[in-house]
């Protein structure tokens, strides 16, 4: 993973690039820098109930195969919605078909 690239898109291109105050830009690039490591991958939590593997101690093939085996299925919770929040565009999935 580029760190130094990530840090940079974020921090002058994505969200530096609308902080026009030296000083909160300096704020944000100090954040990146500390939040934006390497260590962010370990134990990161992915979907609730799925915490990341030690990505130094797998291949990027063995991280992918672990990620597509073992992530549990889509769903509301995983994108921090309600659960019924599922209800209203399966219903309004259906409407279109029917339409």
């Amino acid at each position: 993973v580029p760190w130094p690239d990530l840090r940079y898109i974020f921090g002058e291109i994505m969200y530096g690039g609308h902080i026009t105050d030296h000083w909160d830009r300096r704020v944000c690039n100090t954040y990146l820098g500390s939040l934006v490591q390497p260590e962010l991958l370990n134990n990161l939590t992915l979907a609730p109930g799925f915490k990341s593997p030690d990505a130094s101690k797998m291949e990027y093939m063995q991280y992918q195969k672990f990620i597509e085996e073992r992530f549990p299925p889509e769903q509301p919770q995983l994108f921090a919605l309600h659960p019924n929040a599922e209800i209203g565009f399966l219903t309004n999935q259906g409407i279109a078909i029917f339409k």
